[in-house]
């Protein structure tokens, strides 16, 4: 599992009480910052396994800080982090390639959550999050099969290919195949962003 971290996070008291519980937990903070450029800065220069960024930075956005990022290298596992209860701001933050998104009134555990399922090359969506997500759903359009709509609810929850696979006893490549059928069918290029178009179509439940 990847296990070095940048956190871009403006409030230094925030900052620092993230780097703390994430050191607890076994994590190497390689680098930390409080602008969009000292992030960008702090993630070319450490070359992290994952980030963990505020949406509202001083100087810019951290989602225009993420797609900077991800075009430099989509390996990158971005965590985006925030306070906001605005749906647009949200859809457009799991639009931008993160793998993630938490809020920060969220418990600590919830974002230690997030940070594994990332970590592990997963997707995660704070509850909270998908819940005001399905507040602005329009009526169901549904174009899923059952069994996808099923699989990028656990996607969402956090939990891996494999676990997903191995609880609903089919092959990887089937749940991989699954994914790959939802997305095309919401015209999304990521499972983050899969998961929040499902959402606002009515397709999830929480």
């Amino acid at each position: 599992m990847s296990r070095r971290i940048v956190v871009v996070e403006d409030h230094p008291t925030v900052r620092e009480g993230l780097c703390l519980v994430l050191e607890r937990e076994g994590y190497a903070v390689v680098g930390r910052a409080g602008t969009a450029e000292e992030g960008h800065a702090a993630i070319v220069g450490s070359d992290p396994d994952l980030a963990l960024i505020d949406v509202q930075l001083p100087d810019g956005s951290g989602i225009e800080l993420t797609r900077r990022l991800l075009r430099r290298d989509n390996r990158l596992g971005v965590l985006l982090y925030t306070g906001s209860d605005d749906g647009d701001l949200l859809e457009h933050a799991l639009e931008s390639g993160a793998r993630g998104c938490t809020h920060k009134a969220s418990a600590p555990e919830t974002t230690l959550k997030a940070v594994r399922a990332v970590a592990a090359g997963g997707t995660f969506i704070d509850p909270s999050i998908r819940e005001r997500l399905m507040l602005r759903a329009t009526p169901p359009q549904r174009v899923l099969t059952v069994r996808e709509r099923e699989v990028l609810s656990r996607l969402a929850e956090g939990q891996s290919i494999d676990d997903i696979a191995a609880e609903l006893v089919l092959s990887v490549e089937t749940i991989r195949t699954h994914v790959r059928n939802a997305m095309g069918k919401l015209s999304t290029r990521t499972r983050a962003h899969a998961i929040v178009v499902a959402l606002r179509r009515g397709e999830l439940e929480l």
